[in-house]
């Protein structure tokens, strides 16, 4: 029940007798606006110009710091607004301090949102979360300028309301907690007044766990829900005249939850699942490429906002897959389609005509004069997938307010962000700006993962969405098509290398991209290392010579060997696409995306496996392989020898494709002071690297060598 502690001052009243309601006192919001501005060098004069004074410029006070402050009451209201400076002409400048943004006319502002100060607010004043379970949490309610009375706040710990600590006068709340289990909880805190006017609830998630976690310690795991494990099947429900390939084969969130809990994943290393997107989705099929039927089975033609995909299960459900995987310190994802819905969603009916999307001005992608690259931001997929326009504020702010409805309900702890060269930057830099407010109390780190679909000269495509006001990085396109080529077609190691180099000297290093070897929309690496995909890998998908169920030769399952040796030992957050840690084989899209196999392994499939098990494992417990600074050894066209290491750890990744080799290496950092005795993943044996440095690599193997 919930109980609320006055201060003394008030106890003191009450022993002569208290009201039957408490008088307004406490602190009072302001509302008053005040930005701030920090040029790069000294300047002599700067001006705010804002959407509320019809961007007419307003002098900025320097401060003492050498900052310059800004501060006026205005009404409720977005506006847009921007810096001038002393230049001597019209360039405006962004407000650096803030990802939100707002386009007013053809002009990208920075975003001011001025709330109602009338409405009670909730500062958090204090937060702390150990790893022995404790929890305190302060927070100071406010007064509207109305100044109606405060109702006590509201504090529930997952899910449960709490006895709290409130003090009327100074506004103070507090709440401390011990003994929490092991995982992810979530403190949320609610205010209102007497007079009903309610202030926006605090969202404070955090995490009970032994050691701090990384998302650079990360392998991520593609679970594509439909087809990952049927744990339901009450809610299969195909629809008639349609493909199997192309319709729903009865994945659902049991099923993932039943690999959760069977360690499935643990076994694996794996530190996070990416699920398809959650959405409800249209019933009944659709025309889709080479004359086919589809349905709504991979989740990306959303048609109904905050609903859940009944074929997937309830929320409930969700809730369960998410509440088990965090039991185990996995992190979950899922897919956010932000750039179109389904021509069924309701926001479509009821917004067509208010800017919302790219209709009329738009045009289907791929079209005549309507090329992908062409017109990226206004093209639509296809004629019932309409395009949002992120330039419209309202549409926006309601897209920002059900991503936030998915991460809060659903306890998530990111997104994969789909189709990201199709949207403005408004779009990322949005969903990035709600998460940062919740990290910047907590310190709870979510990861936000673009699809940006390029070739291997696209890193310039790939960095401009990446920062820290937008997507802290994306999949590593860049690298996969040299990794293919590579590992998958027996081309020379030297471009992989050449391309990891590329890497490092072009992205920052806080840039967490996500090195893979398949993911839904490519052929899969296994049949093209067995030489069965054709040029046209998707028409192949629909035709008579779709790679068989099984692959029954060595050689390919060797060379995934070797290209998951690479993979998993790479900086960044590496991704395992469903299926590719067996060997699934299949075509392109939708061929790739086959039911997952659970029994009946060949010994092919079940060896490459428990490879797969050895090298997840060893960069779960390895601090260089998952956070090591990474140098190259050697490299020839058969032959990739590199290391990773820290301060205090190493590890040496070693890929001959050749016969056996004894190579000498000139190690470096923690791996520098020479014997060194490591581990072999792979193997089980300890291997000595002796004062002269030499290291013997059998023939066509791949080494994982950690400390022991």
């Amino acid at each position: 029940m919930r109980t609320f502690v006055s201060s003394s001052a008030l106890v003191a009243l009450c022993l002569a007798g208290c009201p039957a309601v408490q008088p307004p006192t406490g602190p009072v919001r302001s509302c008053e606006q005040v930005i701030r501005f920090a040029p790069t060098i000294s300047r002599d004069a700067v001006s705010v110009r804002g959407e509320w004074s019809a961007f007419a410029p307003e002098p900025m006070t320097r401060r003492a710091d050498g900052t310059w402050e800004w501060r006026k009451v205005l009404e409720p209201r977005v506006s847009g607004y921007a810096y001038r400076i002393d230049l001597g002409d019209d360039e405006l400048i962004l407000d650096p301090s803030t990802g939100f943004t707002r386009w007013v006319g053809q002009v990208e502002h920075s975003r001011l949102f001025v709330p109602d100060c009338a409405t009670p607010s909730l500062e958090v004043t204090g937060f702390q979360a150990t790893a022995a379970g404790a929890l305190t949490v302060e927070l100071t309610a406010s007064l509207g300028s109305s100044k109606s009375a405060l109702k006590p706040p509201v504090l529930t710990l997952d899910g449960a309301e709490q006895t709290i600590s409130f003090d009327r006068l100074t506004g103070v709340t507090s709440f401390a907690a011990t003994g929490l289990a092991v995982g992810k909880h979530t403190v949320k805190v609610t205010l209102s007044d007497e007079a009903g006017k309610a202030a926006e609830p605090v969202l404070l998630p955090f995490w009970v766990e032994p050691e701090p976690f990384a998302w650079g310690e990360a392998i991520l795991y593609f679970v594509f829900t439909d087809r990952f494990r049927d744990g339901d099947p009450s809610n299969n429900r195909p629809t008639a005249g349609v493909a199997a390939q192309a319709n729903y084969q009865g994945g659902d969130f049991k099923g993932v939850t039943q690999a959760i809990e069977e360690g499935y994943f643990d076994r694996l290393g794996v530190r996070a699942l990416w699920l398809s997107p959650p959405d409800a989705n249209p019933d009944g099929a659709f025309d889709g490429s080479y004359g086919q039927k589809y349905t709504g089975y991979h989740g990306y033609w959303p048609s109904q906002p905050r609903t859940v995909q009944s074929r997937f299960g309830t929320l409930d459900d969700l809730k369960a897959l998410t509440k088990a995987a965090h039991a185990r310190g996995i992190r979950v994802l899922t897919d956010l389609v932000l750039n179109h819905v389904h021509e069924q969603h309701p926001y479509v009916a009821q917004h067509r005509d208010d800017g919302w999307f790219n209709i009329g001005n738009g045009c289907v992608c791929g079209a005549a004069g309507c090329g992908w690259e062409e017109k990226p931001l206004v093209c639509s997929f296809t004629n019932y997938l309409p395009d949002y326009n992120w330039r419209n504020t309202a549409m926006g702010d309601q897209f920002a307010a059900d991503t936030m409805w998915w991460l809060e309900e659903a306890d998530l702890d990111g997104f994969r962000l789909d189709a990201v060269k199709h949207l403005d930057h408004i779009g990322g830099r949005t969903v990035n700006q709600r998460l940062a407010k919740i990290s910047a109390i907590t310190g709870v780190d979510y990861y936000l993962v673009g699809e940006t679909f390029v070739g291997s000269d696209g890193r310039s495509q790939i960095r401009a969405y990446v920062g820290p006001q937008e997507l802290d990085g994306q999949f590593d396109f860049p690298l996969y098509w040299p990794v293919v080529q590579a590992f998958a077609r027996g081309d020379s190691l030297v471009p992989v290398d050449e391309a990891v180099r590329a890497n490092e000297a072009y992205y920052s290093p806080e840039t967490l991209n996500s090195p893979f070897l398949g993911n839904h929309d490519v052929a899969r690496f296994i049949s093209i290392a067995a030489n069965q995909i054709e040029g046209d890998a998707a028409g192949q998908a629909w035709g008579s010579n779709k790679p068989p169920a099984t692959i029954d030769s060595d050689e390919p399952f060797q060379r995934t060997r070797w290209a998951f040796a690479f993979i998993l030992t790479q900086q960044g957050v590496p991704l395992i696409y469903y299926g590719d840690e067996l060997g699934l084989p299949g075509a392109g899209d939708p061929d790739n995306r086959r039911f997952m196999k659970w029994a009946g392994l060949s010994s092919r499939e079940a060896d490459l496996l428990d490879f797969m098990r050895k090298v997840g494992t060893a960069r779960r417990q390895s601090k260089a392989l998952k956070f090591g600074v990474r140098d190259t050894l050697a490299i020839e066209n058969d032959l990739y020898v590199y290391q990773r290491a820290t301060d205090d750890d190493g590890a040496i990744v070693a890929i001959n494709r050749g016969g056996e080799r004894t190579v000498s290496l000139s190690l470096r950092r923690a791996l520098a002071r020479l014997p060194v005795t490591l581990k072999d993943a792979v193997s089980g044996r300890m291997i000595t690297i002796p004062a002269s440095g030499q290291l013997t690599i059998p023939a066509r193997a791949a080494m994982v060598l950690v400390k022991p």
